[in-house]
């Protein structure tokens, strides 16, 4: 009898114990040291560390692990140990407490008989049993707080108990009972229905679900519970397809409608009658992929393709994945940026070409109104067709936390039509460093800011990297033409070589043709036997009137094309003279403010990445330098300057270049360098650009100007 009921004991504990929780955290010192006496047989030792492990295990809260782990261990050890000196009565004490904590203790390890009566002597008058059957048997039920299996039978300890019985969709139930030694109790709970509850599925997890308009939380990973395998299988997919079950509790009767949704699948919709409370499946839900294909190409072969923010690899990139719905496509390199919103929709196949242009990021619309379409977005969408640069509007919060960093104002570039602040705008001291820094953040090659003017009137502020002058651009947006306007003004690009054949034509009232009023010794004019005072009547076979038809002849040759002229000279002969064409370099005059400087900028950094001519690249550094000393960038002016090389010689060459170094080191304050460039430019025939003026005259005020200054 007594091995049966230690047996039945044994698998109690086994079935009632809570299964034991990874040990996350270490055993306490104290416990573990009591084990150690204990185990060495030293029990005066043990006894003083399990009295205060046992203290410190039972400050613990009731559902603390390390308390329900090692609280009816410690108990066991501290009996056993005051049986061996003696304390008979103290280790029966000790057993009534273990017992009282865990109805189904089992004593551990190698046992004494003597040990094993005075347990079994405190089970006979501390345990019993009750047995236990709810309805639903599904019901979550608790013992004095502590959960325990539901329609089972179990030891508990002899007095007063509370068992509770829960389940979603049900009446929880509370009963107490007696339990008296040496009888079993019964307890029988039937839970009320109260309510409906849905039990959901999807097939993929991650699934948002909506019911009637109210989102009530996404469905998890799975797997389901077997109890759902019959809902699964009739479905046709594998419990690995299918998401863990989400608990909908307290569906009030009536027809009920479920939306599903997830990014890049096809909504799915369905609607549930509730007649009666009960326990209803819903799914799993299977829920399609929506998705389209992209395909991105760019004319610059180092372009980096990244779609929503996300860089995703080198163009040509391809993609069969594309959620549906709006897209951002960009295409960055260092040449500049391709930005296009695209709409995806299910089984498209979308490709885009995209051609790279240099990018200001259109970072803040001072002025806006509250609400309505963002004025960035609009900016962006109107100036799309610009050839010269791309204009794109960044995610606001990503703008908000860029102008943080840099410590500027959302006003710092607003300004209107006269370049005068708006809004506060600060007069910002080192305007083009934050302009720098917050380009780079963007991976542009400047940035931008729109200023309401009034209504649709609005003013478009560019400023490009390392630029301290921005340039405006006034719009109004409901204006097809005046967007037209702006963006041809955005677009004008000056040429950097004009077709030329080395002389100077001169109108003459009541005189047909073209009086020559000047030509380079060593031009291609003069190499065709024309002179000062010859009259040019013909052009390609063409009549000449005047110098603007001349010069348009002369636009539709190239470099070493032959123009074929008619002179007549002074004495009326006629004769035929094939001159050669040559591209003569042209530069942009510093103080020119018909030109967008800054759209220059960019344009010619972006130019110069690509490989040219030696010729060709030395020209686009020159108009790159006075672009840059045109919005104050002296030093890095300068530093183009010194990379350029051109022959000595008029119009613009070598000389040119060296009066733009003298003024570059003037502005910079070294004296000496701007003395020696000065002297090398008043000895040359160079003109400051194609028509003048002679940088020798220029030259010359320049030094006289810096002897003054020395001589103060």
């Amino acid at each position: 009898m007594l091995i049966r009921k230690l047996a039945l004991l044994l698998l109690l504990s086994a079935v009632l114990a809570p299964a034991r929780p990874a040990r996350a955290q270490a055993v306490d010192p104290q416990f573990s040291e009591a084990k150690r006496l204990f185990d060495s047989l030293d029990y005066d030792a043990a006894l003083r560390a399990l009295d205060l492990a046992i203290s410190g295990l039972e400050a613990k809260p009731l559902q603390d692990a390390a308390r329900r782990e090692f609280l009816p261990g410690a108990y066991e050890m501290r009996a056993r140990s005051k049986f061996g000196l003696g304390d008979v009565n103290g280790a029966r004490a000790d057993f009534v407490a273990l017992l009282k904590i865990n109805a189904g203790h089992a004593l551990t390890g190698q046992v004494s008989p003597r040990v094993v009566a005075l347990f079994e002597e405190a089970v006979k008058t501390t345990v019993t049993s009750v047995n236990l059957t709810v309805t639903p048997p599904t019901a979550k039920m608790e013992l004095d707080g502590m959960p325990v299996p539901a329609s089972s039978t179990l030891p508990v300890t002899v007095g007063e108990h509370t068992i509770t019985a829960d389940q979603i969709g049900y009446r929880k139930v509370q009963q107490a009972f007696t339990a008296e030694a040496g009888s079993t109790v019964t307890v029988t709970l039937t839970l009320e229905r109260v309510s409906s509850v849905l039990n959901i599925l999807t097939t993929p997890a991650d699934v948002d679900v909506t019911i009637d308009g109210v989102k009530r939380g996404k469905t998890a990973a799975g797997p389901p519970p077997p109890t759902f395998a019959e809902a699964i299988a009739r479905a046709k997919v594998t419990p690995a397809q299918v998401s863990a079950v989400m608990v909908i509790p307290d569906v009030s009767a009536g027809s009920h409608v479920i939306e599903f949704t997830r990014d890049c699948y096809v909504k799915a919709e369905t609607r549930v009658p509730i007649d009666k409370p009960d326990d209803y499946t819903v799914g799993p839900i299977p829920l399609e992929h929506a998705v389209a294909s992209l395909t991105v190409r760019a004319s610059d072969p180092r372009a980096q393709v990244v779609i929503d923010g996300q860089t995703r690899g080198a163009a040509p990139f391809s993609t069969t994945e594309l959620c549906e719905g709006e897209h951002t496509v960009e295409l960055r390199a260092q040449s500049g940026r391709f930005f296009k919103r695209v709409q995806a929709r299910t089984g498209d196949k979308l490709t885009i070409d995209g051609q790279l242009k240099p990018a200001f990021a259109v970072l803040s619309a001072t002025g806006q109104p509250p609400g309505g379409t963002d004025l960035r977005i609009a900016v962006e969408r109107l100036f799309d067709p610009s050839s010269a640069v791309t204009l794109f509007a960044p995610q606001a919060d990503q703008v908000d936390q860029a102008l943080r960093a840099s410590q500027v104002p959302p006003t710092w570039l607003a300004f209107d039509a006269n370049k005068r602040p708006l809004g506060g705008a600060p007069e910002l001291v080192q305007r083009g460093e934050a302009g720098t820094k917050l380009a780079t953040t963007f991976g542009a090659q400047g940035v931008a800011a729109v200023s309401v003017i009034d209504r649709n009137r609005v003013v478009l502020s560019i400023l490009a990297v390392g630029s301290n002058d921005p340039d405006v651009l006034e719009v109004t947006l409901d204006n097809a033409d005046s967007v037209r306007r702006a963006i041809t003004q955005l677009d004008r690009m000056p040429a950097f070589f004009r077709p030329s054949i080395g002389m100077v034509g001169v109108d003459v009232a009541d005189v047909a043709g073209v009086v020559v009023g000047g030509v380079d010794p060593s031009g291609p004019a003069a190499k065709a036997g024309i002179k000062v005072g010859d009259l040019v009547t013909k052009a390609n076979n063409q009549p000449i009137a005047d110098a603007a038809a001349l010069a348009a002849a002369l636009g539709t040759r190239k470099s070493n094309e032959d123009l074929n002229l008619e002179i007549k000279d002074r004495t009326g002969a006629v004769k035929q003279a094939a001159v050669k064409v040559s591209m003569t370099p042209r530069l942009i005059g510093i103080s020119d403010q018909s030109l967008l400087v800054n759209a220059i900028l960019v344009a010619l950094r972006s130019r110069l990445l690509t490989p040219s001519e030696p010729a060709e690249e030395a020209i686009m550094r020159l108009n790159l330098a006075a672009a840059l000393a045109r919005v104050g960038a002296w030093n890095e002016a300068r530093m183009e300057l010194q990379n350029v090389k051109l022959p000595e010689g008029s119009g613009v060459a070598n000389g040119t270049v060296q009066y733009l170094i003298g003024l570059c080191a003037d502005r910079l304050g070294n004296r000496a360098d701007a003395e020696t460039a000065y002297r090398a430019a008043a000895a040359s025939d160079s003109l400051l650009t194609e028509d003048g003026p002679p940088v020798r005259e220029l030259a010359a005020a320049k030094l006289a100007e810096l002897q003054r200054r020395a001589g103060q």
